[in-house]
């Protein structure tokens, strides 16, 4: 299906964005707005944040993808093509603005900072951009199911938004980073309604072997740099792994059905040459 562009769904997210990203700039709210927000932050746990940006990596947003390669192929093809776009918008923006982090621009007394200690690269959130595409995916992608929509969308701003509780990126950069995750979905959406791909065929299986590998090296992967979610990240990983596993065992099983259901070609074609002959 591709997005529906009138409804709220489809523009306000990224409208607010806009909005908001431009009031930022015209006022200077850039670091005012991080360092109440980061206070602000240390009402809730400084764990619960942690874990909300784990949701944010690259890799665990890639491995939730997985479970959807059989029931929702629309949902698992355009993830992935609002991956790769997703991954341009912030890799592109980084190699132009190297806006220094807040660690590298404040006092450290000032804010609260957890994980790695980044200085560099700070505009735009890959994070934020990772959770938006996947949260974009679902609101534009699902018919109905208003609470689940609403679920994904503030899930997605909360990941956004551990961002700057954890203290390694301003809120402009969140809000960049929002607009292309959600422009990422929108665009995978629109290819997949126009192209309509399989995830049966030989490059669905493809796909889910490498997301499947992806969602196995969470199992023992330490790239995220925060020991405090380990646990939570394998077992992300293993959940992923064993579901989309599943789902793609009884993809295969269903291909082979339709296979014994159809006679082959050149049993057809002789069959036709007995009756003409």
């Amino acid at each position: 299906m591709r997005p529906p562009l009138r409804s709220p769904w489809t523009w306000l997210p990224p409208a607010t964005a806009l909005a908001l990203l431009a009031l930022l700039l015209a006022t200077g709210g850039n670091r005012p707005v991080f360092l109440a927000l980061n206070h602000a932050g240390h009402a809730v746990p400084p764990l619960l944040w942690l874990h909300l940006t784990m949701f944010g990596d690259g890799a665990v947003a890639l491995a939730l993808v997985l479970p959807c390669i059989r029931r929702l192929p629309h949902c698992f093809w355009a993830a992935l093509a609002a991956a790769i776009f997703a991954a341009l918008w912030t890799q592109v923006t980084k190699q132009f603005i190297d806006l220094p982090r807040p660690l590298a621009a404040l006092p450290v007394d000032q804010f609260y900072q957890a994980g790695p200690a980044y200085r560099r690269v700070s505009f735009p959130s890959g994070h934020a951009a990772a959770a938006f595409a996947i949260a974009g995916i679902w609101v534009m992608g699902v018919e109905g199911k208003r609470l689940l929509r609403a679920l994904a969308l503030l899930l997605a701003t909360l990941v956004g938004l551990s961002r700057i509780m954890v203290g390694v990126h301003w809120p402009a950069d969140v809000l960049w980073g929002m607009l292309g995750g959600w422009l990422g979905a929108g665009m995978g959406l629109a290819l997949h309604g126009r192209w309509g791909w399989r995830s049966s065929g030989a490059a669905g299986l493809l796909a889910g072997l490498v997301l499947a590998a992806v969602a196995a090296s969470l199992l023992v992967s330490r790239h995220i740099g925060i020991p405090e979610v380990l646990p939570a990240q394998r077992l992300v990983g293993g959940v992923c792994l064993l579901w989309g596993g599943r789902e793609m065992a009884r993809m295969l099983a269903q291909r082979r059905r339709r296979r014994a259901r159809s006679p082959p070609q050149h049993k057809a074609a002789q069959v036709k040459e007995g009756v003409d002959g």
